[in-house]
């Protein structure tokens, strides 16, 4: 940047595809008010990038480098050369003139820094997440609900690598200390994530690393969890995730349902890290339905559970938890036995002795239902 300004003397500005600005020389000889408003932020205005994108070359989305001159508010102009990086548009490099013509030599110029540019981005390998500013760009709206009903939106996710619509799924990942990322630990962050799901795109949202996983082969998630859990051992996070689901239009729902797995599940199960949706979902239900306030909540438990309580605190038992734990392994006494360490007759002795207290017939599969959703309530009540 600093060469083409010196061969050429004006200033010159790099943007990339998300309107940020990755380099610059002479700026301070740039006098109009929305460019010197954006080079202090590092960044275009979203009032800026509007007045940007309805330019008619900007419209065209040009293929190819041919620098093209557009007129500015301050009665200036700038002479544009998109960058493009393996057949894609990756951001542009502007070259600033104030009372002076664009001549040939300029045209030369940009248009030769430009291939320059873009040989040096090639043999940096951070060159992967300047092409995923388009994939940022498009998460980030989808999470605030922004541009799905957008007419072109189609068009953009065609244009950008989230053009897959089978076996997605959203992870939300947080550090133990709650703290917003770190710049410096971000890139580690992303190039480990790509072992675990070289089809991922991660963004940073607030205190969170937003991913949608793609193309995932369901019969082989349980190996790729076991090497996510290694992930988050080695970096001390906390990761929620989503159901699986289809079209990248529904990536806001998907985003909930992981931002709601991470937050619960801390809750429910403090010393776990990883946190799946469906473990959480009746608990989100709950959270969902009453609000902030539990207090009518308990009439839906089951009233047996209640005696049982009441009984096993007079008597030092553990008869509550012994049918939480029948109820959990579908009333399948081998793997109950296994779960409490007990004999199979202790467990006999146990389950005869609920039904006497609570007159609950266990075979029932309505009965069964009612118990599992009471736990829950109750599990969720005692963390309200």
């Amino acid at each position: 940047m600093e060469t083409i300004s010196y061969l050429i003397e004006k200033p010159v500005v790099f943007i990339d595809i998300n309107f940020s600005i990755r380099g610059m020389s002479r700026t301070d000889e740039i006098t109009d008010p929305s460019w010197n408003f954006a080079i202090s932020k590092g960044f275009c205005s979203h009032e800026f990038i509007f007045e940007i994108v309805n330019i008619e070359e900007v419209k065209r989305f040009p293929k190819d480098r041919t620098p093209y001159v557009v007129g500015l508010e301050s009665e200036s102009k700038v002479l544009v050369s998109p960058v493009i990086i393996r057949g894609k548009y990756a951001g542009a490099m502007v070259m600033f003139f104030e009372n002076t013509e664009v001549t040939n030599q300029h045209l030369e110029l940009l248009l030769l820094a430009n291939e320059v540019l873009t040989e040096i981005i090639l043999k940096i390998p951070m060159y992967k997440y300047i092409r995923g500013n388009m994939n940022e760009g498009i998460l980030m709206d989808l999470i605030e609900g922004r541009d799905k009903e957008n007419a072109d939106f189609k068009s953009w996710v065609l244009e950008s690598e989230l053009n897959s619509s089978n076996n997605l799924c959203v992870l939300v990942s947080e550090q133990n200390d709650a703290n917003p990322y770190q710049e410096v630990i971000k890139d580690s962050l992303c190039d480990d994530l790509h072992h675990v799901f070289p089809k991922s795109h991660a963004i940073f949202y607030g205190n969170q690393m937003v991913v949608l996983c793609m193309d995932l082969e369901k019969t082989k998630t349980e190996k790729g969890i076991s090497r996510l859990k290694n992930f988050i051992e080695k970096h001390a996070l906390r990761i929620g995730m989503s159901d699986f689901f289809q079209g990248i239009e529904n990536f806001q729902t998907y985003y909930f349902q992981a931002e709601a797995a991470i937050r619960i599940g801390a809750i429910i199960d403090e010393n776990k890290s990883f946190f799946s949706y469906g473990d959480y979902k009746f608990y989100h239900l709950l959270e969902k339905g009453i609000g902030n306030s539990g207090a009518n909540l308990k009439e839906f438990v089951q009233r047996g559970l209640l005696t049982l309580e009441k009984y096993d605190r007079q008597h030092q038992s553990e008869l509550f938890y012994t049918l939480n734990t029948l109820i959990d392994y579908g009333c399948n006494y081998k793997v109950t036995c296994e779960a409490l360490h007990i004999h199979r007759n202790t467990l006999s002795y146990r389950i005869d002795r609920i039904k006497s207290l609570t007159q609950l017939e266990l075979t029932t599969p309505k009965v069964q239902f009612d118990l599992a959703y009471s736990f829950q309530i109750l599990e969720f009540l005692k963390h309200k």
